[in-house]
């Protein structure tokens, strides 16, 4: 099963079938951050309770990529800071790999890092994409 969205408006939902973070799952988007750009995130939500069960931060202004997650609601986890792997202006290729444990991020096809669950992944049921970005394509493999 390929599912894909081609210049997706940001910021960017898409409801995810039941059980998509399975070992084998990606999760790949193309796209750039703007000359200019702050922040932008890649989210697995649980959308009932609005919990970001992982969330991938890239911070041009901080210079870092921070991964994390707030479960329960509201009560952020300990952040897992890496450095910055993108470059403003610059096209980019982000996969995020879902394992039996975790999520293994590669960025421009190289191994950036990973973030072991912290909860039952099963329970995302929604893909969200926002901050400064331009994503040329989603795509759910």
């Amino acid at each position: 099963m390929t599912l894909m969205w081609n210049n997706p408006a940001i910021p960017f939902t898409v409801s995810l079938a039941e059980k998509q973070c399975v070992p084998g799952r990606d999760f790949v988007l193309v796209g750039d951050a703007f000359y200019g750009a702050q922040r932008f995130s890649i989210s697995f939500v649980q959308t009932d309770s609005g919990t970001r069960l992982f969330q991938l931060d890239f911070r041009f202004d901080q210079n870092e990529a921070v991964l994390n997650s707030n479960f329960p609601i509201g009560c952020w986890g300990e952040e897992e800071r890496h450095p910055l792997p993108l470059l403003m202006g610059r096209k980019f290729n982000i996969e995020v790999k879902c394992s039996t444990d975790r999520f293994v991020i590669i960025v421009d096809f190289q191994y950036h890092c990973e973030f072991a669950f912290r909860f039952d992944m099963n329970m995302a049921d929604t893909l969200m994409i926002e901050g400064d970005v331009f994503i040329q394509s989603v795509q759910i493999n």
